[in-house]
């Protein structure tokens, strides 16, 4: 008989909650994680904690919103908070870029 694995849930934070660190919050709660999406747009950690996305991606929609339901997902603006609420911590935020599109 296969041993079972006892699956380990983590808390996980995601730092940026634009098109990236939207899906991934989302995708990792919804593998069964416990994830606290950070934000410093209200708009973002409003529409999370509403169960709705500030992004356009197929089936997002649909996974934040059982996620969220479930209680798997939430959102802040409260860094600390974060910090000391999870195990691992993702940051999703956007590369800077200059004029000509070229990375800083």
């Amino acid at each position: 008989m296969p041993k079972q694995i006892k699956e380990h849930v983590l808390k996980i934070s995601i730092f940026g909650l634009g098109y990236v660190g939207t899906v991934s919050a989302g995708c990792l709660a919804n593998d069964g994680h416990e994830v606290l999406g950070v934000d410093n747009v209200h708009t973002k950690v409003a529409l999370i904690n509403s169960g709705k996305t500030p992004i356009i991606e197929a089936e997002i929609g649909e996974i934040i919103a059982d996620t969220v339901r479930s209680g798997r997902l939430r959102a802040t603006s409260d860094t600390p908070q974060a910090i000391q609420e999870t195990e691992l911590s993702f940051v999703c935020v956007g590369t800077p870029s200059q004029i000509n599109g070229n990375l800083t």
